[in-house]
């Protein structure tokens, strides 16, 4: 988590996938087929770029430990230019597998399985820096372009499933979607039956507004959108709190 904490002010950075038939890409230490081989990306990786007008890009990535290099523009697919269908693709597959593992941590947890616990704590954390946090970067693109609520209420019930996190881009996610459709997410908050789950959504939206916008340490801010977007999460917090 460190890592892409770090990344997001690494200038120009896009999240993106390999475009290579062969189903691998190597990482080289300088900008030409000449130059060493420092690592490889697979077909599944996420990693992110630096845009310029050179054909070798700069790129990091994250892989349980930190990979930098350059890569041929031509191998080289942005997520966030992908079309729906495949955008869609992946970040289904990614929340359906935080979801799993998240449950799998669950229930290692309160088996007081000691070994299992181990297990399943490294690979939620892996998955989760490799997958579910990049992923989480360009879901409220492509909800707020698409209105997937298929995606939304999967991401819902991810962020449910992955409670007692400590990770706050999900919260941040969930906010920017909160803000470009908001009366579509609070449609589908109707949706969710249980109570307590669904005041646990809107503490994610209300982290991600005041995340999003100035927000002083008292919740006030002089930002007019914050404070239309902050009334309409209050009457849902009110209608889940009669």
């Amino acid at each position: 988590m460190t890592f892409f904490c770090v990344l997001t002010l690494w200038a120009e950075d896009r999240l993106a996938i390999i475009n290579d038939p062969d189903g691998y890409t190597y990482v080289r230490s300088g900008q030409g087929k000449d130059f060493k081989v420092v690592d490889t990306l697979f077909t599944d990786d996420f990693f992110y770029f630096q845009f310029s007008t050179s054909d070798w890009l700069k790129v990091k990535a994250w892989k349980g430990r930190q990979i930098e290099g350059f890569v041929h523009k031509s191998r080289i697919k942005e997520v966030g230019k992908l079309d729906s269908k495949k955008q869609k693709d992946l970040i289904t597959k990614t929340l359906d597998k935080q979801r799993i593992l998240a449950n799998n941590f669950q229930t290692a947890w309160k088996s007081k399985d000691s070994l299992a616990y181990r297990k399943t704590v490294r690979e939620l954390e892996f998955h989760n820096d490799t997958k579910y946090d990049p992923v989480l970067t360009v879901l409220p693109a492509y909800f707020c372009s698409t209105k997937d609520v298929k995606v939304l209420q999967l991401f819902f019930f991810t962020m449910l499933a992955d409670k007692g996190s400590a990770n706050e881009i999900p919260s941040f996610t969930i906010g920017d979607c909160f803000i470009c459709h908001t009366d579509l997410v609070c449609d589908q908050l109707t949706q969710i039956e249980n109570k307590d789950q669904r005041r646990s959504i809107l503490g994610h939206i209300e982290w991600g507004l005041i995340n999003h916008f100035d927000v002083d340490e008292n919740g006030k801010s002089g930002d007019a959108e914050y404070n239309r977007l902050k009334a309409r999460l209050d009457i849902e917090v009110k209608k889940t709190n009669p």
